[in-house]
């Protein structure tokens, strides 16, 4: 997932190509599956920024963006607050991030969006600066899970829990009957 990031985004790139086609499937199978159900339709979209000094706007925005036509980005900032080492950066804080969302999210629902998720901390840090932002509903949406064996319960959650295989047609977004193919 790393590389999709790399210096040459777009169609040129062979991660980055991957990513938008993780990113297209979604947006075709699953994008009104966000609008239905209690939390109703979706007013905004954020992208979880990186911790580590990348530059924005973040690769996937512009992929968020097609996929979520007409939603309105709520910028989160990253803090300039110290935070420490990589281990340090991956604990939840709120205080990792703010948004300032100009009215666009107070309560409302919005789609928060990461690459890649490995302990949860900055996704969990995200979504808790929009809700103090004042987003009533904060729904993640996460293209790629990176497991390592050897980190906690993972080992027996990859051999008990993922046995099955991935079905494109079971929705991700909620308890959904599977979509046709």
């Amino acid at each position: 997932m790393h590389r999709y990031k790399a210096a040459s985004p777009g169609p040129t790139n062979p991660s980055w190509m991957r990513v938008a086609g993780l990113a297209a499937h979604f947006g075709l199978m699953h994008r009104a599956c966000l609008d239905v159900g209690p939390l109703g339709p979706v007013g905004a979209f954020a992208v979880v920024p990186s911790l580590s000094g990348r530059p924005s706007p973040h690769p996937i925005e512009a992929l968020v963006s097609y996929l979520l036509p007409g939603v309105s980005a709520v910028p989160l900032c990253p803090s300039t607050a110290e935070r420490g080492d990589r281990d340090q950066r991956r604990v939840f804080r709120p205080d990792h991030f703010s948004a300032d969302d100009g009215g666009v999210i107070r309560g409302g629902h919005v789609v928060l969006v990461d690459d890649t998720w490995v302990t949860g901390g900055h996704f969990q840090s995200a979504a808790a600066a929009l809700r103090q932002a004042g987003a009533l509903h904060v729904t993640g949406l996460v293209l790629a899970r990176r497991l390592r064996p050897d980190w906690g319960t993972n080992d027996s959650f990859i051999t008990e829990r993922l046995a099955r295989p991935y079905d494109v047609t079971v929705c991700p977004v909620g308890e959904h009957i599977p979509h046709e193919r």
